[in-house]
């Protein structure tokens, strides 16, 4: 018996009852009433599952009076959080008192079309207040067999609001950079156009599907293209550029104010550029007009200034000026940018003497954000928006020992570091050098890095005086009365009599072109209303010993700028009557030697032969 009991085991439990499931029913009817109960309970736990648990809500709905109502039999749980209202206070209750919105909307002859017909309907449900969108639901009702209906339904408002509002963005978008003159333009990260303004078809006369998928090369030529594609793929880098070019439309060469920074993904990761391009050929082209040449110019010694200067913008060497305070340096710096291949390029000016040491290395080089006290964000240096462009530093003689070592760094390796970052910066930028004072004596009393001066005094050029070359006033005068007509609006420009230039030729100029500049200004303010005459600020004998000097009340300026220009000029009639003996000069007004040292320093009064008094 233990043997046989031993062998029967296996058996016993070979017969015990499977777990029953939908997949395990069978259709021959070898299943017991166990395994299809299971089953059943089975399938319709995931039923349930599947109803609590979906996303969208769920109503089942029982007609009553023939389909002219319906009555709430079970909703889900999104539908209670849709809805706002629990299920134990919906079910049993007709659709139309807890729902009661669904007959505005018409949903209730919807839910009776498909009782009627049996025919499923998707029913989309909007509601709108003062041109808002306040509500978007999608529904899509269907009958049961046993004439139940069911509405699956989700809430889009939230998507369809932002729907809404990113078409009016685009809208808005469009409106304002369709209507601007400026050109606009986007690029993908392949640089083709893939998006161009009504500014862009017009200025390139072609529609914007023969611009669409091209490149720069393909617009502007294999040359241009090649230098824009050059700004482009720095961009896409992360850079944003501000600069003037001069490239070729249709074969005339425009010149354009470029803005182009990076776009970005939601990974912040750069996808293409945006660029905005403004057309400032005809800007260009006055400030051409209103350039005089070489040969315009009377003295020998400016004839041979404007010559080297000429030569100067033909290269990209290092240039030195040096001249007296108001004796046109900047201009001339100016001029050299306007005649050299960089002439598309940007010009800035940075007067050394005019800013702190403490914001001389931020405002030449940048800083990073958080760099010192007040940097809040990342700011670009002079020298990094001259890319492609020349850099003026007028007064460089001011800058402190401690800048010239890091401008001679730059000047040596073009690369530097912002203030506060550890990044190395290459930038592409002519530099000219402007100062009033003898940098060979400023290196022997060690205020001025010997290797900074050698480094800068690759072409110098100095610029005479205006006492040193007065048969150039006439042209000099006739140019910055074109340039002062157009800034005070005047409606012609005025003609300089013999007499006045007479007389302009016998004053000895202590301030040069810039003094010039501001007796003409005067005297146009002065005759707007009658014929003009120049109003000199001295007596009419310029030459002799008499010196008197016209000033006015100082309606925008302040006393001690006032009593400066008087100090500054009584200095400058002093020394020019004693020919440059500063001991004399001061026994001639009555201050001590020391005192009239301190005077020649501070308004970088130099003589005749260009070097420091």
């Amino acid at each position: 018996m233990t043997r046989h009991a031993k062998e029967k085991s296996p058996v016993k439990a070979n017969t015990h009852v499977k777990q029953a499931s939908p997949e395990n029913i069978t259709p021959t009817g070898e299943n017991t009433d166990a395994q299809i109960q299971q089953a059943l309970i089975l399938a319709q736990a995931r039923l349930k599952a599947l109803f609590e648990y979906m996303q969208n809500g769920v109503v089942i709905l029982r007609p009553e009076q023939n389909g002219s109502d319906f009555i709430i039999v079970d909703m889900n749980r999104a539908a209670e959080r849709i809805e706002k209202i629990k299920r134990d206070r919906a079910i049993g209750k007709s659709v139309l008192k807890v729902l009661p919105g669904l007959e505005e909307f018409g949903l209730l002859d919807v839910f009776r079309t498909v009782w009627r017909t049996g025919k499923p309907v998707d029913y989309p449900v909007t509601r709108y207040k003062d041109d808002r969108l306040e509500g978007w639901r999608d529904h899509f009702v269907y009958r049961l067999p046993s004439g139940e209906l069911v509405t699956v339904y989700s809430d889009e408002t939230r998507r369809k609001q932002a729907e809404e509002e990113m078409h009016k963005s685009h809208a808005l978008f469009r409106a304002v950079v369709e209507s601007v003159p400026d050109c606009i333009f986007i690029q993908d990260a392949s640089l083709r156009f893939t998006y161009v303004n009504p500014a862009v078809e017009k200025l390139l006369g072609r529609p914007a599907s023969e611009i669409l998928g091209q490149t720069a090369e393909d617009i502007y030529g294999e040359e241009a293209g090649r230098t824009i594609r050059q700004w482009d793929r720095r961009v896409l880098q992360g850079q944003s550029l501000e600069e003037e070019h001069t490239r070729p439309v249709d074969g005339v060469y425009l010149t354009f104010h470029d803005i182009r920074v990076p776009l970005r993904n939601h990974t912040n990761e750069v996808v293409g550029i945006c660029g905005i391009a403004r057309n400032i050929t005809e800007r260009k082209r006055l400030s051409w007009d209103m350039q005089e040449c070489a040969e315009d110019y009377r003295s020998e010694a400016m004839r041979e200034v404007v010559n080297k200067a000429f030569f100067a913008s033909t290269t990209d060497s290092i240039i030195l000026l040096q001249g007296e305070s108001g004796s046109g340096k900047d201009y001339l710096a100016r001029w050299i940018h306007d005649h050299s291949r960089r002439v598309d390029g940007p010009f800035f000016a940075l007067n050394c003497a005019a800013i702190s040491p403490e914001l001389a290395e931020s405002e030449l080089f940048g800083h990073e954000h958080g760099a010192f006290t007040g940097a809040r964000g990342k700011k670009k240096g002079l020298l990094e928006l001259a890319e492609g462009g020349t850099l003026l530093l007028n007064e460089i003689g001011e800058l402190s020992l401690a800048m010239q070592s890091k401008l001679l760094t730059f000047l040596d390796t073009r690369s530097y570091l912002r203030v506060g970052g550890n990044k190395s910066i290459r930038v592409d930028a002519r530099l000219i050098a402007a100062t009033h004072r003898n940098l060979e004596t400023e290196v022997q009393t060690g205020r001025f890095l010997p290797a900074l001066f050698y480094r800068l005094n690759v072409f110098p050029i100095v610029v005479p005086p205006l006492r040193q070359r007065v048969e150039d006033i006439p042209i000099i005068a006739r140019s910055l009365l074109k340039k002062l007509t157009v800034e005070m609006q005047l409606p012609g420009i005025r003609e300089i009599s013999s007499e006045d230039l007479e007389a302009l030729a016998r004053y000895h100029w202590p301030g040069n072109i810039r003094e010039l500049r501001n007796v003409l200004e005067r005297s146009l303010m002065l005759s707007q209303d009658g014929d003009f005459r120049v109003a000199l600020s001295t007596g009419e004998d310029a030459s002799g010993h008499e010196w008197t000097m016209r000033i006015g009340f100082p309606t925008d300026g302040t006393l001690k700028k006032m009593s400066d220009l008087v100090t500054e000029s009584l200095c400058r009639e002093a020394l020019r009557r004693c020919k440059g003996n500063r001991k004399a000069a001061a026994r001639l007004l009555g201050i001590s030697r020391d005192s009239m040292h301190r005077h020649i320093r501070r308004f970088g009064i130099v003589s005749d032969d260009r070097t420091t008094l």
